[in-house]
């Protein structure tokens, strides 16, 4: 893999990894997305084909697909950054990681996008909750440990994200959710307070 990677950044045609990308075996799948997932900027081209791999049965498939689309996909694509949100309830424990990941390194317009797309197809989704919270209180560590209180799983998600995206001002909130007894929470404060 790591070889077919180096010949990609060598200038091996974009196209060659479309084979792997579209291919009906799922080991080939995990190798073309995993190399996608590597190439930074370059692989921009390929997100047309990436983003229906946030649906590919195989986890590790969908968790080098988010990595993929956190560098790829500008503001236009709401429909993508709402498909990435929308997996935080995966039933994977790496791609739920994956995707708390990916908000706290998405950009205010990314979340905004995501929020937009949802607000309109989606109107009753939880995820706009947890996306104007990441929003509205990006300065504001009180707001990630209210959510870090909050009765639902799924809201104590946004609120280690949120406790992540203010760490560099106050690291309180990320210190309480290593604490916390939700193992989705507790699994991502303490990676991300070993990266700080």
């Amino acid at each position: 893999m790591n070889d077919l990677l180096t010949e990609f950044h060598r200038g091996y045609p974009l196209e060659n990894l479309l084979f792997l990308l579209r291919n009906d075996n799922p080991e080939l799948v995990k190798i073309g997305a995993w190399i996608a997932s590597e190439l930074g900027e370059k692989g921009k081209l390929l997100l047309d084909d990436v983003s229906p791999l946030l649906q590919h049965p195989e986890s590790k498939v969908r968790f080098s697909a988010i990595n993929s689309l956190l560098l790829w996909a500008d503001p236009s694509k709401g429909a993508e950054l709402a498909s990435v949100v929308n997996l935080i309830e995966d039933p994977e424990p790496r791609v739920r990681w994956k995707v708390m990941d990916f908000l706290s390194r998405a950009t205010t317009e990314q979340l905004s996008a995501a929020l937009s797309y949802l607000e309109v197809t989606n109107p009753l989704s939880k995820n706009i909750r947890g996306l104007r919270l990441l929003l509205a209180g990006v300065d504001n560590p009180k707001e990630a440990t209210a959510a870090l209180h909050d009765q639902d799983g799924l809201m104590r998600k946004y609120g280690v994200v949120l406790a992540r995206r203010v760490a560099e001002i106050n690291r309180d909130p990320l210190l309480y959710a290593a604490s916390m007894d939700d193992p989705d929470v507790k699994d991502f404060a303490d990676t991300s307070i070993s990266l700080l």
